[in-house]
């Protein structure tokens, strides 16, 4: 269950990235704030799996 919640939150960040990509005058700092929100919900995901970290071998 805690994996679908994170999921679904990676999804509407990921929505919202997308959307702050496509405008036409770019907030860099919001789109850096969301990466950096993204990547740690990606560690959560893969922690949520049981996977630590970026590397893929572990």
């Amino acid at each position: 269950m805690k994996a679908a919640r994170l999921e679904a939150d990676y999804a509407r960040l990921r929505a919202q990235l997308e959307a702050l990509q496509a405008a036409p005058e770019k907030d860099f700092a919001k789109i850096d704030a969301l990466i950096d929100e993204l990547e740690k919900l990606q560690l959560a995901i893969k922690a949520a799996h049981g996977i630590k970290g970026n590397n893929p071998n572990e």
